[in-house]
This record gives C-alpha cells, structure tokens and sequence, in this order.
C-alpha cells in the first residue's frame, strides 16, 4: 500500500509505522525530485517574480507637452510606483542662462520619493513640476512647464 500520507512542499510519499511502501512509489518520489531540481537549475538566477518582472522592467518613460501653469501635476500613467526618476527638457542643456538678466533656468531635474530638486517632486506616479515667474533662489528658475516645449521623464522602480 501507497504512503497514508505526503510531504508538504513537493508531496513525497510519507509513510506511517502500518504503510507498505512500494517500489512504485520511490520511482514516483524520485520523479518528483527530478522535476523539482530541473525547475530550480533551470532557474539559474533563483529569483521570485517579483524581482524578475522588476529586472525585466525597471524604468517608464514618458513626454508631456509644457502649458505655461505655474505648477502643474501629471499623471504619468506609470505602471508601478517608482522611486525615483529624471525629468528634462527635450533638445535643451541641463541649463540655460540669459546673460542680459543674469537668470538661471534650469531644465533637468532628478524627483525621488525622499528629496528632489527644485522644480520637481513626484508622488505615488503624479510627477508635480514648475515653471517659475520669479526666481526660485537668487536668479535660479525652473523651467520645466514652458508653453509648446516637449519635457520627457524617465521613472525607475
């Protein structure tokens, strides 16, 4: 007679005191061990899904167009709750200056759940950004909602 009972995990026969075990039943045992070690060195990286599907996509990218408004949220439609993330004027330096008023505007900004520069934060996946009227700090301007300019985020897991 077949094991009364079976192992939790990979159900291995589990036999009581009163069992008969079979040969049948080590060969379906050790088929069973068979699989289970073929599956584990098949995955060579021993890794859960969770961190498979985050290697395999560790970043969105996305482009809004810049409407003037002072502050402005977008909603990224990202598909996970990044950490962190750059945003950055398309075709454009990190900064730029107008050397006849001195001023300062900044282009390129790095948002993270904890700090990020001025300019920018985001929350949950709602990127917040600014185009400054005034100077933000001494001739610094962030300029990251320009009417007509193209601005593109990068957000990582």
């Amino acid at each position: 007679m077949s094991a009364s009972n079976r192992t939790e995990t990979i159900g291995l026969n589990s036999w009581l005191g009163s069992d008969r075990p079979e040969r049948a039943d080590f060969n379906a045992d050790n088929a069973i061990i068979d699989s289970t070690f073929a599956e584990h060195f098949d995955d060579a990286c021993h890794i859960t899904g969770a961190e498979r599907t985050k290697w395999n996509s560790p970043y969105f990218f996305g482009t809004y167009y810049g409407d003037g408004s002072l502050t402005r949220s977008i909603d990224t439609q990202c598909p996970f709750t990044p950490t962190w993330g750059i945003v950055f004027k398309g075709n454009a330096m990190p900064a730029t200056t107008d050397f006849s008023t001195t001023r300062n505007f900044n282009n390129f900004g790095i948002v993270s759940v904890r700090s990020s520069t001025l300019g920018v934060s985001i929350s949950g996946s709602t990127l917040t950004v600014k185009q400054s009227g005034t100077a933000i700090v001494s001739n610094e301007y962030a300029s990251f909602n320009a009417v007509g300019e193209t601005y593109c985020y990068i957000l990582f897991r």
